[in-house]
């Protein structure tokens, strides 16, 4: 059941990397587009190669992002089935303690 979870979490996190990379390369497109409407040639070259950075930038992020998300349903699916059912919290062994103590 567990392992059905971080699948489909997984499954969400890279849909979501998909969206946001998709996203990242319509506006590159859009903004080189709308370098080469200023009229000066050097400025539009800048622009583009601007645009093209920020794209990457953008990919990278969400691919990041997606990485970072597996780790983490990974990692939750690994300690929510070895936890024994969460009976290794902090919080109720040192009340235990606290009140060996006193």
């Amino acid at each position: 059941m567990e392992s059905g979870k971080e699948a489909a979490a997984n499954a969400g996190a890279s849909a979501r990397a998909r969206v946001e990379k998709a996203r990242a390369a319509v506006q590159g497109q859009v903004d080189k587009a709308a370098a080469y409407t200023s009229g000066h040639r050097e400025a539009a070259e800048v622009n583009w190669e601007a645009a093209e950075v920020k794209k990457q930038q953008r990919v990278r992020a969400a691919e990041e992002e997606k990485q970072r998300a597996l780790r983490d349903n990974a990692k939750d699916h690994r300690g929510g089935a070895g936890s024994g059912g969460g009976t290794d919290k902090s919080p109720p062994t040192e009340g235990a303690h606290g009140d060996a103590e006193e």
